[in-house]
This record gives C-alpha cells, structure tokens and sequence, in this order.
C-alpha cells in the first residue's frame, strides 16, 4: 500500500461545488426546522409515509402513517448537507490538504467519543436516544471545525515559509 502523501488523492471526495450546496441544504434544513417549531407546520407537508414502526397511540409495523414530514426534512437536509461540505475537496485539494482531512475525522471520532460517554453519564431514559440520533451530526460538525482550523493553520504556516524563502533571497 502507497504511503507517501500523494497517496491521499484518491480519496473518494466530492467535487469542490458539491459544498455549495452543502449550504444551501443546510439552509433548507434550518427552514424546515424552524416552520416545524415555529412556524405552525402547515399542512401541506402532512403526507403518508412508509413507516417501518411508527409509536404514537399505538405501535404499528409496516404501515403507511400520515405525519408532517418537515422535521424528518430537517434532519435530512442538514444531515445531507453537512456530510457534502465534509467531504467536498477544496478548489486546490492538495495531498497535505487531504490528509488534514483525514486528522480531522481521527480527532472528531476522539471527540464524538467522548460525548457520547458525556452523554451516556448524564442523560437517562428515552431523550437519550434523541441524544444519540444528533451525536452523527456533532461528529461532522466537529470534523468540519477542526478541518477548517487545521487547514488554516497549514495555509498560515505555508504562507509564513514561503516569505521567509523569499526574505532570504
């Protein structure tokens, strides 16, 4: 197995577009969110939907349930866009870029980890599972902060060596 940096390229990464619309579902998903909280869930989006289980009054397998569908879009969204500008390449993906990447999901698993311990510690009963369903996007959110920082630590200590090579000519 290739362990030079160059190595790092093929990682099956979307195209750099990809994490403008990342943005633009995460824009969605705050929508959705916000008309199913706030904004009084109009009914047009109360739909039939496949249900593998569904437990409101009763609990049914396999049905077709009628729900409004904007927190499960919602979710989706955000959930789809967050994963696009997670694994979008950058305009000039680099073999270091790509394996900061790599160090940026390493530190968000660490990170996720722990705040499912956190999370396991301190909440019982059902809203741990609520908890958990949100644990997956604090994971791509983390990883996404942590890219961010340490790209722009790279580009800043790029950008520092490449003026001092030049103050030495």
């Amino acid at each position: 197995m290739a362990r030079g940096a160059e190595s790092y390229q093929f990682l099956p990464l979307l195209p750099f577009r990809f994490r403008f619309a990342g943005y633009i579902m995460i824009f969605l998903g705050i929508g959705a969110a916000y008309l199913y909280f706030f904004g009084g869930r109009p009914t047009y989006f109360e739909i039939p939907v496949f249900a593998i289980v569904t437990s409101y009054a009763e609990t049914r397998w396999f049905v077709f349930a009628q729900t409004n569908a904007l927190d499960e879009l919602a979710f989706v969204f955000s959930l789809l866009g967050l994963l696009a500008i997670l694994f979008s390449k950058e305009k000039h993906e680099l073999p270091e870029i790509s394996f900061l990447r790599i160090k940026a999901i390493i530190y968000g698993v660490y990170g996720t980890s722990l705040f499912l311990i956190l999370l396991y510690i301190t909440v019982f009963g059902w809203p741990i599972f609520i908890a958990i369903a949100c644990a997956f996007a604090f994971f791509m959110v983390l990883s996404i902060i942590i890219f961010r920082v340490l790209v722009y630590k790279y580009q800043k200590e790029y950008n520092n060596s490449s003026n001092t090579k030049e103050g030495a000519l």
